[in-house]
């Protein structure tokens, strides 16, 4: 440039334009760099009485948060004092106890954000808008992933956690000539990665080989967790628990349609998968004994990461669909959804709220999101999706899964007496699959369950949460 041309009015254009420049730069080239907003959640901070907090949070999500907590602490004056170390599975019911007892020893609850409508009904949530609007952050949440944060309207969840389900298929099966021309001889058309959940049956059978230990699917069966994948493939089919009165409607064909579609895939499944949950089936993938499966999509960081014996070796995709409706639908699942909740009746609200929103900004997010050890995190905010160190951790192909699952995926149960509906849906459901209950009672006895359950809570109780359990449905049907 001619700098006798610079004049000061082009000079002040200029390095306004990389001033609005420079975060975008940073933010593709490597770390997320700090910003205003960790800057405006210290500075109300440190208007509060500095004062330790206490939370309740299973130690495998805590790992990640230690770093930060520390560095909260040296800035705001105040941190975590004591913790309380419980899984996330047993939270829920430890903190019902507390909104019983309306106690104020817990500050902060770590667990299921499914949980929200049946803790903030009970009274032991704070709303947490008002705390937000105050310290300028605000959630960004991919596609509709904000309403799982909510419950009629106002907000009681801070996320550290996107889990969804997504598809893993073995890239080096599914791209093996002599599978692909075995496998076209057989059904009449190419391998690829599944499309629908009749695909994905065909290609969990075709590959499952007990006698060379590969199992066709790796997707759950336990009672705990099994029930997560009948949510998608009811959904998907076009069915929804409840009518618009607030009955239970899945002894229909869509209910049917998933028990099918469940209950099938024990063809392709391994015999110990009743009993299995993640500490068994986790090493399945990494070691080479699964040819595909829908699981959360915290496996992709598992299996790119060092101590895999299949690192490479997988392909990841939309979760499979279902065209039962008429139509191709899509539908994934968030369970559990790991998110940082209030004690409403402790004394110091505000300042957990304050370290709930440290952990979420897009800087802190993202540092524990990409832990390349702890892997408990998974991405949620619409940026990760373009960070360096997490594309990284997950691959530019697993990312895209993740990003094109969640922007389909739905809550379960979202309402009041989540847990209980799920319970009595798992149960019955894991008796059907080791043949304790006929597929066709399922429906009928979860359904007559379900309807005291809905007289125990209030019907007009349950009525009036309903459309926000609706909201939390995404409105498109397969990402463009």
């Amino acid at each position: 440039m001619n700098k006798s041309k610079l004049t000061r009015r082009k000079f002040i254009k200029g390095a306004t334009a990389a001033a609005i420049a420079a975060p975008v730069v940073l933010r593709h080239q490597g770390e997320v760099q700090a910003s205003p907003e960790e800057d405006r959640i210290i500075k109300a901070a440190k208007k509060l009485k500095p004062t330790p907090l206490n939370g309740m949070i299973w130690s495998l999500y805590y790992r990640n948060m230690k770093r930060l907590e520390g560095e909260f602490r040296g800035k705001a004056g105040y941190g975590v004092g004591k913790i309380q170390d419980i899984s996330v599975f047993q939270i829920p019911q430890r903190a019902l106890a507390e909104a019983v007892s309306r106690s104020n020893k817990f500050d902060f609850f770590h667990l299921d954000s499914n949980m929200i409508p049946s803790l903030a009904s009970a009274g032991l949530l704070e709303p947490l808008d008002d705390y937000m609007a105050a310290a300028g952050f605000k959630l960004d949440m991919l596609g509709n992933f904000g309403s799982f944060m909510k419950y009629k309207g106002k907000t009681y969840g801070i996320p550290t956690d996107g889990n969804v389900h997504n598809h893993f298929m073995r890239k080096d099966l599914l791209e093996n000539p002599d599978e692909q021309k075995r496998f076209a001889d057989k059904h009449g058309k190419p391998l690829a990665m599944p499309v629908t959940w009749e695909d994905n049956q065909q290609i969990a059978e075709f590959f499952h080989r007990p006698d060379d230990k590969i199992w066709g699917s790796g997707s759950l069966r336990n009672r705990a967790n099994g029930v997560t994948w009948w949510y998608m493939y009811f959904h998907s089919a076009g069915g929804f628990p409840f009518d618009d009165d607030m009955n239970p409607s899945i002894d229909n064909k869509y209910g049917m349609y998933a028990m099918d579609t469940y209950l099938n895939l024990k063809k392709a499944s391994p015999p110990e998968a009743p009993g299995w949950g993640t500490p068994q089936m986790i090493p399945q993938h990494m070691n080479g004994h699964i040819a595909s499966s829908q699981y959360w999509d915290g496996l992709i960081s598992a299996l790119e990461g060092p101590k895999s014996k299949t690192q490479g070796k997988w392909r990841y995709g939309l979760i499979p669909g279902s065209t039962f409706s008429g139509k191709l639908v899509h539908r994934s699942i968030s369970s559990p959804l790991a998110a940082l909740m209030i004690n409403r009746h402790s004394p110091r609200k505000h300042q957990a709220a304050l370290f709930a929103m440290y952990l979420a900004t897009l800087k802190n997010s993202t540092e524990i999101v990409s832990h390349r050890t702890f892997t408990f995190h998974d991405p949620w905010h619409t940026e990760h999706f373009k960070s360096p160190t997490i594309i990284k951790a997950y691959t530019k192909e697993g990312m895209q899964s993740i990003k094109d699952s969640l922007l389909v995926t739905t809550p379960p149960i979202y309402l009041t007496g989540h847990r209980e509906f799920q319970d009595v849906l798992g149960k019955n459901i894991s008796e059907a699959y080791v043949g304790q209950l006929k597929a066709k009672d399922v429906l009928s006895k979860t359904e007559k369950a379900w309807t005291k359950l809905i007289r125990q809570i209030g019907k007009k109780k349950l009525k009036s949460e309903l459309a926000g359990y609706k909201a939390a449905f995404p409105s498109i049907d397969k990402p463009s």
